[in-house]
């Protein structure tokens, strides 16, 4: 057998504010034949045309659309701001450059760590590029609420001067979002074979469920009573071209089985054989449906309760 096709699949992209829905037919699922050596990768007129150069313009692709993706499940209004980390040389341990990423990251890392010593429920997204300087710097989505002192962050950061900028709305929302991956963007060429952002492993993404997957099934039953009893947008459907299929013999059994040539586009011969047209369709559509209860509550980062030595009524026990 060559290659395993679904008559009719479902695919569910379940996130905080909306679902996704790709329905499939025809899907091909696994191929157990070998590629043709001799067959040439089709590459995207637009991109550079060798294979590493193309599996990076994907990547690239795919770490905006996860970040994006990051963002929206993670951080919401009020208590979202974005945060701005930079170095300053003179505070550099002994033999060591804030133009070495590795030592940035350790140094981004040391940060993480005391925030967490001194807040509960902390998220962040973090992108990184490089100032004319050549130092690199960070940005972060964090939920930090709004009061927050910049003086606080920088208490915590020890590294060099930081800016804290406040999302009062869903334009500045969109905009700081849009900011965090152009920074991510500019410095593409210096991350190959690296991560593109830093954020923390339990950070919550988009939940995908898959008809096909025997391991789903009853994810995959309530998911879809959920979505069957509510409203659906039809977005648009592709095509992806398989070739031509119709029925065969078995000249020893007499059996019908069906038959297919890949990558043949139907003729009138093959049609007066009995063959039609073969694609696979997939049509994508949003759904209304609430699945906000497969998501934890959006909490704002919050002091931890600690004896403070010295502590004074309204003062910031880490200021």
């Amino acid at each position: 057998m060559a290659a395993t096709y679904i008559a009719n699949g479902y695919k569910l992209k379940i996130s905080r504010h909306r679902t996704h829905i790709t329905t499939y037919e025809d899907m091909r699922l696994q191929t157990t034949a070998p590629l043709k050596k001799d067959k040439p990768k089709k590459i995207k007129p637009s991109i550079p045309s060798n294979y590493a150069d193309c599996n990076y313009y994907a990547r690239k692709r795919n770490r905006r659309r996860v970040v994006k993706e990051i963002i929206y499940n993670n951080f919401a209004l009020p208590n979202v701001v974005m945060i701005t980390l930079t170095f300053d040389q003179k505070k550099a341990q002994q033999n060591q450059s804030y133009t070495d990423l590795s030592y940035t990251h350790y140094e981004f890392k040391k940060f993480i760590q005391r925030v967490e010593s001194h807040y509960d429920d902390f998220r962040y997204i973090a992108t990184f590029n490089r100032q004319s300087s050549g130092n690199w710097h960070y940005h972060l989505f964090c939920n930090f609420p709004p009061n927050t002192p910049n003086k606080t962050i920088t208490h915590l950061w020890r590294n060099g001067i930081t800016y804290i900028t406040y999302i009062k709305t869903q334009a500045d929302y969109q905009q700081c979002m849009d900011y965090l991956i152009q920074n991510m963007n500019q410095a593409a060429n210096e991350l190959k074979g690296k991560r593109g952002y830093l954020a923390p492993k339990d950070i919550e993404r988009d939940k995908v469920i898959n008809s096909w997957n025997d391991k789903h099934t009853e994810e995959f039953n309530e998911a879809f009573e959920r979505i069957e009893n509510a409203p659906r947008t039809i977005l648009y459907e592709t095509r992806n071209h398989l070739g031509v299929k119709g029925k065969s013999v078995d000249e020893t059994t007499g059996e019908i089985f069906d038959f297919h040539i890949e990558d043949r586009e139907l003729t009138p011969t093959l049609e007066q054989a009995g063959y039609e047209s073969w694609d696979t369709i997939y049509t994508h559509l949003t759904s209304s449906a609430d699945f906000s209860d497969l998501f934890s509550e959006l909490k704002p980062a919050t002091p931890k309760q600690k004896k403070w030595k010295h502590h004074h009524k309204n003062v910031h026990p880490i200021e």
